[in-house]
């Protein structure tokens, strides 16, 4: 009997002197992403004129799953025609979940067909919308990257370093912020805006968003401050619902999110549930839980724009 409870302890002994180590399915991290994406087409010379790049990222509410005929049936005829038509002075190339929605490497107008189907719009909307009326003096480049269903805790990050949706996103950036400069735009990357968090709401993910935010936005700034007029780029960060589908990790993400927020003046949050965004009511028949209704979509990029014309000084 004692010999057993000798070996049992020298067990335990060995358990924490070298830790026990969570055992992790490496095929969780494996997307299979194509990276490769074409070459910039499309613009004219720059001849030297200033532009702001926006980058625009994050999962399915970034990629634009609202619907576009529930949006014409809530807004006037002027305004939907305005969305429709799109703003010749803010360009957007934009690349969703692995290429199944692209503008094919070319900077195409803002307008009701950057979404993640033809039928459906994202946040560029009310966003190019606010900035226009504004009458901002410049042009404005958005770089829309998306990956919808896929969290920062798994596929954005791998074991807290820059994982495959990361690097791939990346390569999609670089290329065409190097595409801007070769025409001869004179640009600035003023801030990258996240809309992300709806997959990391199971408990263990949503308690590591902090950490994990904090490592993600440390890596933007590595690598692509060098692309800013400014000390750092802005990371203006939305808030996640209250959607069944966010349970029971949302108010822990949202935190997450308030909390980096306040670690410096270049990081900037605002809440969506809140402002009063809603998942609830669109389609009528079956409501999508886990996207937002056509109106909240564009309150979310008009949310956003409040916060470029900020940066901008507007």
């Amino acid at each position: 009997m004692k010999k057993v409870l000798n070996i049992f302890l020298i067990i335990i002994f060995c358990l924490v002197l070298f830790g026990c180590k969570e055992k992790i399915d490496e095929s969780i991290y494996d997307i299979g992403l194509a990276q490769d994406f074409p070459e910039g087409n499309g613009l004219k010379d720059g001849n030297g004129e200033k532009a702001s790049v926006l980058i625009l990222i994050g999962q399915s509410n970034c990629t634009g799953c609202s619907i576009t005929s529930y949006l014409k049936d809530q807004v006037t005829e002027e305004d939907f025609n305005r969305y429709q038509e799109g703003y010749e002075n803010i360009l957007i190339n934009f690349n969703l979940d692995n290429g199944r929605t692209t503008s094919n490497g070319s900077f195409v107008k803002v307008d009701l067909m950057c979404g993640s189907t033809d039928l459906q719009f994202g946040p560029e909307v009310g966003l190019a919308d606010e900035l226009t009326k504004a009458n901002i003096n410049k042009k404005v480049f958005i770089l829309k990257y998306s990956m919808s269903g896929y969290s920062l805790n798994w596929h954005w990050l791998r074991h807290k370093k820059r994982g495959e949706i990361y690097n791939d996103f990346k390569n999609f950036a670089t290329l065409y912020l190097d595409y801007l400069k070769s025409m001869n735009y004179d640009i600035s990357l003023d801030a990258i805006l996240w809309m992300q968090g709806e997959s990391d709401t199971a408990e263990d993910n949503s308690l590591r968003y902090y950490n994990n935010q904090v490592a993600f936005i440390s890596f933007l700034r590595e690598d692509f401050n060098k692309y800013s007029k400014q000390e750092n780029i802005y990371f203006i960060d939305a808030g996640i619902s209250d959607s069944p589908y966010c349970l029971p990790g949302y108010p822990t993400i949202n935190k997450s999110k308030e909390k980096i927020a306040k670690l410096s003046k270049y990081n900037i949050y605002f809440p969506t549930i809140e402002n009063g965004l809603t998942t609830m009511n669109e389609p009528y028949y079956e409501p999508d839980l886990g996207h937002y209704d056509a109106l909240s979509m564009l309150k979310l990029g008009q949310l956003y724009a409040k916060e470029v014309l900020l940066i901008y000084g507007e």
